[in-house]
């Protein structure tokens, strides 16, 4: 998925998902809210709202997880992981003795 000429994968993808979710569905609460006095707003729109209602929560508690997976995977791999090559190597492993060398 591209975000402003990026792309995305993994959590900061599920994250703006959520966060997308949580913006549509706050809006369209706010726009019922609006037209609460209108006369057929309790038959289509308490549903709707109570669908809002529940994909707030839920994209809520979706952000809260993913901020807390993000977090210590990333503490994972910098702190627990054992670094891919532990050994520096300077000369790319020229190191070995030539046939002819008096060594």
């Amino acid at each position: 998925m591209k975000f402003f000429g990026r792309e995305l994968e993994g959590y900061p993808r599920t994250l703006a998902v959520l966060a997308a979710v949580l913006l549509v569905a706050s809006g369209l609460c706010g726009v019922q809210w609006l037209s609460i006095g209108s006369q057929w707003s309790s038959d289509i729109l308490i549903p709707l709202g109570i669908l809002e209602l529940i994909a707030m929560l839920l994209s809520v508690a979706g952000i809260v997880i993913v901020l807390v997976l993000w977090t210590a995977s990333a503490l994972y791999a910098r702190f627990i992981e054992p670094p891919k090559d532990s050994v520096q190597r300077l000369f790319d492993g020229s190191d070995e003795t030539k046939p002819n060398d008096p060594r």
